[in-house]
């Protein structure tokens, strides 16, 4: 049976884990997977040193035939993230093994700049070899790459079976928003809104994950949650806030819809879902559009199929298939 190799971020929290871990554990008929952790979180020192461990295994991996992946699928956001995953990239080419890079991020084009930027053209050299595809998360994000890296395949994030509708009846005014604790996240602009929010809804809570510390009993830090806990609050919540500065393909969106929360976003970000709501970037057109959506709630319906992990999984058979066609 052939064996697919995921290298990535698996064990630390977020979105692109996410997925690697369910593309893991639903791999396509007929192939197995196994997931390679590249990174930890904290300090620069521990990232090094996590990144070295795994090229050390991935070293003896391809050393050993008993071992040894029929190909190697790696998770990719920009900056450092590449850095890295370059490097595995460059020594599984030189050992003739076919290699996958998946784009998760949602600034990769703003990071490489023109097509003729430097980073472009270096970028581009090393991902049109032989024997290695880019894959990115939307149609949208195809055509917005294309010019700079040549031809792309675009693959949905998957949707974990796990996550499922629910009719429980939701709280009334409780605003969530998930994710790790970063300026690009906004969980200081959803602060804002709620506290602006709160003068018209004084039973109002915000929900945080990714934050530790909270200086108000009504706004909720919660850390990293469980995948219990994270299903818990995707199917007791009100709405889901996604203020992030950019966004790939958020995979707290998918999940989010697919358990029935409806989710308000900023209008600039790209690629997203057309059940989500949309405002412009600012605190009153986000409390306006809330205030909306408490007095008149919605019922999402998120029946779009190309989430479910059949799907994906068919997606991905077809692009891992075409390798051993070679």
């Amino acid at each position: 049976m052939p064996k697919v190799l995921h290298i990535g971020p698996c064990d630390s929290p977020g979105g692109m884990a996410n997925v690697m871990r369910t593309l893991a554990e639903y791999p396509p008929e007929g192939w197995e997977a196994e997931l390679l952790s590249s990174h930890v979180v904290g300090s620069l020192w521990a990232k090094w040193r996590a990144y070295r461990r795994a090229r050390a295994t991935l070293t003896r991996m391809l050393r050993d035939e008993t071992q040894r992946p029929d190909i190697i699928h790696l998770h990719t956001a920009a900056d450092w993230s590449w850095r890295r995953k370059s490097s595995f990239l460059s020594y599984a080419q030189k050992q003739d093994i076919p290699c996958v890079v998946h784009i998760h991020s949602g600034k990769f084009d703003s990071w490489l700049g023109s097509p003729l930027s430097k980073r472009s053209r270096s970028v581009q050299r090393q991902v049109n070899r032989k024997g290695t595809r880019v894959v990115v998360l939307t149609e949208d994000w195809k055509t917005r790459l294309e010019a700079n890296l040549g031809e792309l395949n675009w693959i949905p994030n998957p949707l974990d079976p796990k996550i499922k509708y629910s009719d429980r009846e939701r709280d009334r005014h409780h605003l969530l928003i998930m994710g790790r604790d970063d300026p690009v996240k906004g969980h200081s602009f959803a602060i804002r809104v709620a506290k602006l929010l709160k003068n018209t809804y004084p039973q109002l809570q915000l929900t945080m994950t990714g934050v530790e510390a909270s200086n108000h009993d009504w706004i909720h830090a919660r850390g990293w949650v469980t995948e219990e806990e994270k299903l818990d609050l995707l199917q007791s919540a009100s709405v889901l806030l996604l203020p992030s500065t950019y966004e790939g393909q958020p995979m707290v969106v998918i999940e989010a819809l697919g358990s029935g929360l409806p989710v308000l976003a900023h209008e600039h970000l790209h690629s997203l879902p057309s059940e989500v709501f949309t405002a412009e970037s600012s605190v009153e057109a986000w409390c306006s559009q809330l205030s909306k959506m408490f007095e008149t709630p919605h019922k999402v319906d998120s029946s779009s199929s190309k989430h479910d992990i059949r799907e994906v999984q068919h997606l991905w058979y077809k692009t891992y298939s075409s390798f051993l066609q070679e």
